[in-house]
């Protein structure tokens, strides 16, 4: 699917992440398909194997297109990375089959009623697992990814997926930004209509460890590529000056809070721990 390009950088992604991938797009790729990773590469400099010279390494995740998506094969020469590719797959992934419930977790995390809709801003998008749920709901999502070229998988997804009958209405929910939310700051939300008060959703990487912990390789290749969020901390902080009406954020079930700040609420679901907090009141005057 053509695909815009970026316009902004991630400020959480490892340093030099460009080196680690390699553009291996088969000929007779779509005209569209072509001027996208033209695109992609020029702006971000990624190594293209079909430049003079250039040769497919064995050490580098290749960026591909197959089966009418952008796949990233990890590396022929990986430890426990596997040998299939991460993309991004809301039309014949039977996990995206089904409408979240409200009795499930992350439903109750963000407090979802039988006629309440707020808006959901995901501070950090990855793949577009929760985004997805939550506008399967019939909430709308701000999504923000700050890693190009997941930014750049997530994308080509949810094209394929708004145009496809059966996923339209759900991708057409869902808004997907590529940056750190705080460059938009003040552009996205009417601090004046208190009936607009977002939920806010963050979910940081954390250190993988061990990989018996991650039960999909595609996770794993997800964690290697983007790497920690070390600004997890301030992201939360800046979200909480916010207006809203309830932040979540997605932690293991041992990981400490976020600021160590105690949630009004936790709701504990197997691998996954959501921390839920609601607005800071202020002490009236006497």
């Amino acid at each position: 699917m053509p695909l815009s390009p970026p316009v902004a950088e991630s400020h959480a992604q490892p340093a030099h992440w460009q080196t680690q991938v390699q553009l291996n797009l088969p000929s007779g790729a779509p005209c569209p398909v072509e001027l996208a990773a033209a695109a992609f590469v020029r702006h971000w400099g990624v190594r293209d194997e079909h430049t003079p010279h250039a040769r497919p390494s064995q050490d580098c995740y290749q960026l591909t297109y197959a089966m009418d998506a952008w796949q990233l094969f990890p590396p022929v020469q990986s430890d426990g990375l596997g040998k299939h590719p991460l993309w991004v797959d809301f039309i014949h992934n039977p996990r995206f089959a089904q409408t979240l419930l409200l009795r499930e977790p992350l439903a109750k995390a963000a407090g979802l009623r039988a006629n309440q809709r707020p808006l959901v801003i995901d501070l950090t998008a990855g793949l577009g697992r929760d985004a997805w749920a939550l506008a399967s709901t019939g909430c709308r999502v701000m999504a923000f990814e700050r890693h190009p070229l997941v930014h750049f998988l997530l994308n080509d997804g949810l094209a394929r997926a708004r145009a496809h009958p059966k996923t339209r209405a759900i991708a057409e929910r869902i808004t997907l930004h590529l940056g750190d939310a705080r460059q938009h700051e003040g552009s996205f939300i009417d601090h004046n209509n208190a009936l607009t008060a977002p939920i806010w959703l963050l979910d940081p990487m954390f250190p993988e460890r061990s990989k018996s912990a991650l039960v999909k390789k595609d996770m794993r290749i997800f964690h290697h590529l983007v790497g920690e969020d070390f600004d997890a901390d301030e992201l939360f902080n800046w979200a909480r000056s916010n207006p809203g009406s309830r932040w979540i954020v997605k932690r293991p079930p041992q990981a400490p809070t976020l600021n160590f700040e105690p949630p009004a609420l936790v709701i504990e679901s197997g691998r996954v721990r959501f921390d839920c907090y609601l607005p800071i009141s202020v002490p009236a005057r006497n």
